[in-house]
């Protein structure tokens, strides 16, 4: 039998100091074109900056356009501005993608061009949904502070805060719980990020939606609860861990 350590509840960080610790420095990181870059020369990589001497940039563009026919330089001088028709799709939405290779530079210029920051892929999934669930800090950051809706649901009624839980981000569930996301949104079968972060064993994350108002007697259209699911996984310490959670956890909290 597994010995349960005895204890009185313990009240953890409520999520208040959420934002990233960087997340200043990631603003600025973006906001102008003196960042570093990396260059290919001759086949060598060498890192530069942006603000080196503009006879080095013609010269390296002199250099990629002799690799080009006449036809591909046409296309080229053609397209001053994407052409999203042929580089986005339903499947591989094109701020998606950005969002994933946390290309911050042209995310904004999308942007500037009215591209909807909560266009939604095939799967309804967001830009937002794509960096939560990639764990790209940086981009969650910035789109929202953008104006990405932090609310938004895919096509199976999960928000941006459901994904968080599931990948463990505990950061990126502060920040969200910042910006008044509803900690007992449920999906199309009724599963809310609290039961998602018992389903994933996330007790430290559990432990933060509880303390923000998540509602542990909530049940899935199937009948589960929270407590259900903490039990599901049998006799193992993590298990008990979750259910004294659950059970202790103070009621009517208002953090």
């Amino acid at each position: 039998r597994i010995k349960i350590k005895e204890g009185t509840w313990e009240e953890p960080d409520d999520g208040s100091n959420s934002d990233y610790e960087s997340e200043n420095e990631v603003e600025n990181e973006w906001d102008s074109e003196n960042e570093a870059s990396f260059v290919v020369k001759s086949g060598t990589k060498s890192t530069s900056t942006l603000t080196n001497t503009r006879d080095e940039d013609e010269n390296f563009i002199k250099e990629v356009e002799q690799l080009l026919t006449p036809d591909e330089i046409a296309i080229l001088e053609q397209n001053e501005t994407p052409v999203l028709s042929k580089i986005s799709t339903r499947k591989w939405g094109l701020l998606q993608a950005l969002a994933l290779s946390q290309q911050i530079p042209f995310m904004d210029k999308l942007l500037v061009q009215g591209v909807d920051i909560d266009a939604p892929d095939q799967d309804g999934l967001t830009a937002l949904h794509m960096a939560v669930i990639g764990k790209r800090e940086a981009v969650i950051s910035h789109l929202l502070r953008k104006g990405a809706n932090p609310h938004v649901r895919d096509k199976d009624g999960a928000t941006p805060l459901h994904y968080a839980v599931q990948v463990g981000a505990m950061q990126t569930v502060k920040l969200l719980i910042k910006y008044k996301v509803d900690v007992n949104a449920e999906d199309n079968e009724g599963w809310t990020p609290l039961h998602v972060a018992i389903q994933s064993r996330s007790r430290d994350i559990a432990k933060v939606l509880l303390l923000n108002g998540s509602d542990k007697t909530r049940r899935t259209k199937d009948g589960i609860s929270v407590l259900d699911l903490s039990l599901c996984y049998g006799k193992d310490f993590k298990s008990y861990e979750l259910t004294k959670l659950v059970k202790l956890v103070p009621a009517g909290i208002d953090p």
